[in-house]
């Protein structure tokens, strides 16, 4: 590579010089003076159109870069109905050309919960939040932003720069004189390519993030309990149970306490014999 630099740069002195010596001789041959002038006053008039151009093409180049943003939503909807909010945002998730990534359902029934995490392509997920909206309520609901430009510039730099190493490297172990320098350099192009692959992966990475943009969506069911309505029948039912199970439960008392009342009446009735026959002696000796 050096040696190609210095022939371009002998190639570039030996141009100038040769124009130089041209010129040098020409100026011996009469010619008008600024015959060239219209020519230079064109090109200065295209000038400034050429300058929009550039500056059109760098914030071109700008715009591109600040594209590269990866975008997250965590969104929390109530739902009537926990089964089939999930069998919506499938549905919604295969309409708007996403895949389903992962689901999780929690419970059954009044009492259950889902979490669903999808992806869809960064230019629907508003659209798909906006659908979302109309499944309930949603409770929360919020739109992380992260912008990798910086990064995935610097992933392609550093790809660049090892992938001109490695091929510069097998240059290398093709002319290698001995076994010992090509190991050296078997083992250096093996570092170097495991490093692009790790770089290639990350970028490759970031890149299907900024395509393709990712929700987690949280879905809960809550209830209101039953509604209150008239129902005479119900309450004339209710009521007779209520009478029986009473009456049942003085029956089943009555069952527990007559030995115990039986035992109180048996000395009660002792101790009234014992008080008359008490007083029968105290008014035969008075």
């Amino acid at each position: 590579m050096k040696r190609s630099l210095v022939s371009l740069a002998t190639a570039g002195v030996l141009a100038v010089t040769g124009i130089g010596v041209l010129s040098g001789c020409g100026n011996n041959v009469a010619t008008p003076a600024f015959e060239d002038a219209p020519y230079s006053d064109e090109m200065t008039a295209e000038a400034p159109e050429l300058a929009s151009e550039m500056n059109m093409d760098a914030a071109g180049a700008d715009s591109q870069a600040d594209q590269q943003i990866i975008r997250t939503a965590y969104v929390s909807v109530d739902v009537d109905d926990v089964a089939t909010g999930v069998s919506a945002i499938a549905d919604l998730t295969a309409d708007f050309e996403g895949q389903l990534q992962s689901q999780s359902v929690q419970g059954t029934g009044e009492d259950s919960s889902a979490n669903m995490t999808v992806r869809v392509p960064a230019s629907n997920l508003d659209a798909l939040l906006a659908s979302i909206d109309t499944l309930g309520e949603v409770t929360s609901s919020s739109v992380d932003a992260q912008d990798v430009a910086v990064e995935v510039i610097d992933l392609e730099a550093r790809i660049t720069t090892l992938e001109e190493s490695i091929n510069r490297l097998r240059d290398l172990q093709s002319q290698a004189a001995s076994v010992a320098d090509l190991v050296t350099v078997e083992s250096e192009l093996s570092a170097r390519q495991a490093e692009l692959e790790s770089l290639t992966a990350r970028r490759d990475y970031l890149m299907r993030q900024v395509e393709m943009s990712t929700a987690y969506i949280s879905l809960t069911s809550t209830t209101t309990g039953p509604g209150v309505t008239p129902d005479f029948l119900g309450g004339l039912e209710r009521g007779w149970n209520s009478l029986i199970s009473l009456a049942a439960g003085l029956i089943t008392l009555g069952g527990f306490l007559t030995p115990y009342l039986l035992i109180a009446g048996a000395i009660t009735a002792i101790v009234l014999i014992i008080v008359a026959l008490s007083r029968r002696d105290r008014k035969e000796k008075s």
